[in-house]
């Protein structure tokens, strides 16, 4: 054999390689998708996204020395989904729960009706925990 057909054995041999290669790597191409990092359930798991629209009588509130400003409970009138976020509130309907907040609520007292949003907030694995964080609170205006 002479030279230059070695030559060209070799040079298309590295030519089909090269194909082989890229073809081989291209099949392995794969997209990920990552996702929002989100905060440590009771249970341990990842808490999904929440939120939730509420109308609710304030029964206390209490002004917080540590951790959220304010600690209010707060009577559940009603609870709307908001999108596809999972509702922290619809099971509270008629029942008084405790929620945080870093609002200012000098302005409110005990007896008034407010709309506000509620989700959950915290970290199972730090001293407050997972909390119902309760936020844009606004006074419920009769016609």
């Amino acid at each position: 054999m002479s030279r230059n057909n070695i030559f060209r054995t070799l040079v298309m041999m590295f030519a089909i390689i090269l194909v082989i290669g890229v073809a081989a790597c291209k099949s392995k191409i794969t997209t990920t998708t990552t996702t929002p990092t989100t905060i440590t359930s009771p249970i341990g798991g990842a808490l999904v996204n929440s939120d939730s629209i509420v109308t609710a009588k304030i029964q206390t509130i209490q002004k917080q020395t540590t951790g959220y400003p304010w600690t209010i409970d707060v009577l559940i009138q009603s609870s709307v989904d908001v999108d596809n976020l999972v509702n922290p509130t619809k099971d509270s309907v008629g029942k008084v729960i405790t929620v945080k907040t870093d609002q200012d609520m000098t302005s409110f007292k005990t007896g008034d009706v407010v709309i506000a949003k509620v989700k959950y907030t915290g970290d199972v694995n730090t001293p407050g925990g997972v909390n119902l964080y309760m936020y844009n609170i606004a006074l419920q205006i009769y016609p």
